[in-house]
């Protein structure tokens, strides 16, 4: 193909197959075999300097490498490892299939069986893995493939890694999917096998649910879910039940351990009645959790007030004193995964409960404190406030969103992809659309994205734009890599935010009523204005779509 990227000399790009938070999957042509492969290519987070992204990169590949020397049918096949223009490039098994979380969308929950089966097949390669001394610290419904034979492959082990590499992420920040992640990663404990075996519990109870066990409205929320509430049971597992609450446990030393897992799965996937677990994981009741002491704040102490729910069917966190503040330059990149301030230091310990407070009250007296400095208005009250009419049950079409003519202006030679799984930390509903140029494999080639999600009430989306606004908005000082502006007379409220040059992307993010827009623009070979006006361009497309579609 005329104009494709070859790696290596020898790996020919051929066609783009989809993006995530931490790569790029395409297809191309073993030229020295003559078979076609499946190459990631990784995007190192953007605000890595050049020691660091040589660090991450080379950290990678040496993660990729470990997992090449894994031999088990249930896990992705890696055959090289290379680097291009310092990105490393994983070379792997094309498998035929779907992701778990493509097979979820569109045809929902499995039965317990076939649940269980995919489970078997997860947990042997795991510890197929861990008897190796490697991790995978990123078990989730994306990550498991199905394939058309009924296995499931694990894959993505090198870029597990390196989201879990401490020295890529800042201060005091996650990278990772809450939803499926241990209590103790979530505290930045190391964590261990055991922790891979609690996502592997998080991931079979969507699978049988159809969404994640700590879903929540918000991220915050559901980290706080995942921190100090407990599950609720199944109601669509049956015998599976035990097993997953089992791995759910959040001591890693009381967990489910992976023989007696394996046990289980085994048998629920030849259909029958699984054998006796251990007397403590027959049944496993609500734990109560500990209280734990906080330090006085030093600054002015938080009034007695109502409580900040952690989203719309878990309880609420009461207010208390306020933990340190979260490092300023602790914030979410566009495009490069999740990043969730924590709160940490000598004020708060590194129990759930104190952690799970420090972040939600941070967060809480951020809004209120952008609130008392904007210029006087209308008071609302709570009761009105979550009164408000909830305008969206479902998202629209985001493909519908941008025409035929209009994506063509912005990305010629387009193709659409569409994908209407639900949101990864919340389980609600979600359309998202992206336009690329499927027929070329250049770096730079213009992409564009368009994601909507409904939350339940426009609270809940009002707390989700401002959680979204604060991620992005750099700290007092002017961050050379990171440019925001608010936008006016676009939805109800919206912001603008630009990565570093050498990225090309802008993204814009809107709210109306209780609907959250995201628009990503990426680009090379355009100015920084003509990105922003560009970008700006498609999410007035996309406001005008959506209002026609009331």
């Amino acid at each position: 193909m005329t104009g494709a990227r070859v790696l290596a000399g020898r790996y020919r790009l051929v066609e783009r197959l989809g993006q995530g938070a931490m790569g790029v999957v395409w297809r191309a042509r073993d030229e020295e075999l003559g078979r076609e492969v499946a190459v990631k290519e990784l995007l190192l987070p953007g605000h890595l300097d050049a020691a660091q992204r040589e660090h991450a990169a080379w950290r990678a590949i040496r993660e990729a490498r470990a997992a090449a020397a894994l031999d088990h049918e249930s896990i992705v096949t890696v055959h090289d490892v290379v680097m291009d223009e310092g990105r490393p490039c994983i070379v792997m098994d094309l498998l035929p299939g779907r992701s778990l979380d493509a097979v979820l969308a569109d045809r929902g929950a499995l039965p317990p069986d076939q649940a269980a089966r995919v489970g078997l097949d997860v947990l042997r390669a795991l510890r197929a893995a861990h008897e190796r001394g490697v991790q995978h610290r990123d078990v989730k419904p994306a990550n498991v493939f199905l394939r058309d034979d009924g296995r499931a492959v694990l894959t993505d082990f090198g870029i597990a890694a390196l989201e879990g590499d401490a020295t890529l992420t800042r201060e005091g920040s996650l990278i990772g999917s809450p939803a499926y992640m241990a209590p103790e990663r979530a505290r930045h404990e190391r964590g261990g096998p055991e922790s891979d075996l609690w996502s592997l519990g998080a991931t079979l109870y969507a699978l049988v649910e159809g969404r994640p066990p700590f879903a929540r409205a918000t991220l915050m929320g559901t980290l706080a879910a995942v921190l100090t509430e407990e599950p609720a049971p199944p109601r669509a597992a049956g015998p599976l039940t035990p097993v997953i609450m089992g791995l759910l446990v959040k001591d890693p030393a009381a967990r489910l351990p992976a023989a007696d897992a394996e046990d289980a799965l085994r048998a629920v996937a030849s259909g029958g009645a699984p054998p006796p677990l251990p007397a403590e994981f027959r049944t496993v009741p609500p734990r109560p959790l500990p209280t734990v002491p906080t330090a006085a704040p030093s600054g002015p102490p938080v009034s007695a007030g109502p409580t900040v729910p952690s989203g719309p069917s878990g309880p609420a966190v009461p207010s208390g004193p306020s933990g340190p503040a979260v490092p300023s330059g602790a914030r979410r990149r566009r495009g490069r995964g999740l990043l969730l301030p924590l709160a940490t230091g000598a004020a708060v310990t590194a129990a759930a409960v104190g952690i799970t407070i420090a972040v939600v009250l941070h967060a809480q007296e951020r809004v209120q404190s952008r609130e008392r400095t904007r210029s006087p208005g209308p008071s609302r009250s709570a009761g009105a406030a979550s009164s408000e009419p909830v305008r969206f049950t479902a998202p629209p079409s985001a493909c519908g969103t941008i025409s035929a003519d209009q994506a063509a202006r912005l990305v010629p030679g387009f193709s659409a992809q569409a994908d209407s799984s639900p949101e990864h930390s919340t389980g609600l509903p979600r359309s998202e659309c992206r336009w690329s140029d499927v027929g070329s494999s250049a770096r730079g080639a213009p992409n564009l994205r368009v994601t909507l999600v409904a939350d339940r009430t426009v609270a809940a989306a009002r707390t989700r734009y401002r959680n979204e606004r604060d991620s992005a908005q750099p700290p007092r000082t002017p961050d050379p890599e990171h440019a925001f502006r608010d936008v006016s007379g676009l939805g109800d409220e919206a912001f603008l935010v630009e990565d570093r040059p050498e990225e090309r992307r802008a993204t814009v993010v809107y709210r109306v009523a209780n609907l959250t827009a995201e628009i990503e623009y990426e680009a090379g070979g355009r100015t920084s204005g003509e990105l922003r006006e560009q970008a700006l361009r498609a999410a007035r497309w996309v406001e005008a779509a959506v209002e026609r579609r009331r």
